[in-house]
């Protein structure tokens, strides 16, 4: 598996392991009881509509620095995990950018992979998100890249969905953090550290096949129900759903940093972009004409995903 090698170990956030994620538990859990029913991943991210969905689901507390879900104000300036990612990246000032919730249904061991990477410029409307990921497994782009901490939260007190992590690489030995993990929290660089979900749940409670996407997770008394509009499609106890929060924030090293981020004379453009995907792919002996649309040119797309793409088929 080939990984990114254009930032040193030394330049990856020290992961931080945190026995206590949240002061009031009952202010999350009364949050994410709140917040069904939940869309699955597929319908969040916007993707295609499809019947090969799988058993993730998503809500949105936080975005772009400001939060969209009422009652989430608290949680999003989380003292501890400032605290945490000022000493993980050994920065000085830390802007808290997102915060979601995640539901999993029982399903196999996710791939190991890496975050979606955050650079400047390219969170623009004009710079598709699919692209995001092969920007970062391409190294090419590390100039522009920013560096952001990511607290993963759990409230989960079902069997497996480890969450095992590699701090040095691929090749260096993993490290996995184990359920029951109840308001248990880590902090890292995940958009360069790879990491992944193991199986969980019994086999027999998996999903037999993907679910179509506008499917929604709805909370029951005792537990959680999947539907498609009337139609039941499976129900799982409450500890058989594998709750976490991830929070994201931008990390600096000084004010200095922070405020000439917040200068956007350096920021990526999408013209920057293709052209150094194209200079790169013209190295290699790639051929593929430059999109005239960045957003619908199918085989600019599919020469990006194919050649830049996450190694092994890894998800995200």
């Amino acid at each position: 598996m080939n990984e990114v090698v254009s930032r040193s170990a030394a330049m990856l956030g020290s992961p931080q392991v945190l026995a206590e994620a949240f002061a009031d538990t009952a202010q999350v859990t009364a949050l994410i009881d709140r917040g069904a029913p939940y869309k699955t991943i597929t319908a969040v991210q916007k993707n295609p509509p499809n019947d090969d969905t799988p058993g993730w689901f998503r809500n949105f507390w936080a975005l772009g620095g400001k939060v969209i879900f009422e009652g989430a104000e608290q949680l999003f300036h989380n003292p501890l995990f400032i605290d945490a990612a000022k000493t993980s990246f050994r920065a000085k000032v830390v802007q808290p950018l997102a915060m979601m919730s995640n539901l999993n249904v029982p399903a196999t061991a996710a791939p190991p992979h890496l975050d979606l990477p955050y650079f400047r410029g390219a969170h623009r409307r004009e710079i598709p998100a699919w692209m995001l990921a092969p920007m970062g497994y391409s190294g090419l782009f590390q100039n522009w890249a920013i560096p952001v901490a990511s607290a993963i939260s759990w409230f989960y007190r079902g069997t497996g969905g480890d969450f095992e992590y590699w701090p040095e690489g691929l090749h260096g030995a993993s490290q996995i953090l184990s359920p029951p993990y109840y308001n248990k929290a880590i902090v890292a660089d995940n958009e360069y550290m790879y990491h992944r979900v193991g199986a969980m749940g019994a086999t027999e409670d998996y999903l037999a096949q993907g679910i179509a996407s506008d499917a929604l997770l709805h909370r029951e008394a005792n537990g959680w129900h999947i539907k498609r509009g009337e139609r039941s499609i499976a129900r799982y106890r409450g500890e058989q759903v594998r709750v976490s929060i991830l929070w994201k924030a931008y990390c600096f090293e000084s004010q200095y940093a922070a405020d000439a981020f917040a200068d956007p004379t350096n920021n990526l453009s999408a013209e920057t972009i293709v052209a150094l995907f194209s200079r790169d792919m013209a190295a290699k002996g790639i051929e593929v004409n430059e999109p005239g649309d960045l957003a619908g040119d199918s085989p600019w797309r599919e020469a990006i995903c194919r050649h830049y793409g996450a190694p092994q088929g890894a998800a995200y």
